[in-house]
């Protein structure tokens, strides 16, 4: 039973290390998003410098497919990008409004999803 199991542990992963060989395909990354040394505390956060247009950007990245998941907790947010690379997605989160207005700044690391998001589907 147990050999069998391997086998198919192994047959699975088969997808997975295929794709991480092949240069064209995207990864995934956690981004963790905090308040930056520009944020003014005396202020709600749609009062922020560049925060409606940071929100904007969120919102384009997500209808592009770029952000694949959303949240916040606290005072922090996270995301998941899906992006062709590290660099990328690091260009890509350097470019937001926010980033650039320093109200924000974030910490990303590349991460392997094993468990999926599960919807009530499924």
């Amino acid at each position: 039973m147990q050999i069998k199991l391997c086998w198919i542990a192994l047959i699975a992963l088969v997808p997975i290390a295929a794709a991480a060989d092949d240069p064209e395909s995207s990864q995934q990354f956690i981004v963790h998003l905090e308040t930056g040394e520009k944020w003014d505390h005396s202020l709600q956060p749609a009062e922020q410098t560049q925060f409606k247009e940071h929100s904007a950007n969120m919102n384009r990245l997500r209808e592009s497919g770029t952000i694949l998941f959303g949240a916040r907790y606290g005072e922090y947010g996270l995301l998941i990008l899906e992006e062709e690379s590290l660099q990328s997605a690091i260009e890509t989160l350097e470019a937001d409004p926010g980033v650039m207005a320093g109200i924000f700044r974030f910490r990303i690391e590349p991460i392997s999803i094993f468990y999926p998001w599960k919807t009530l589907d499924d």
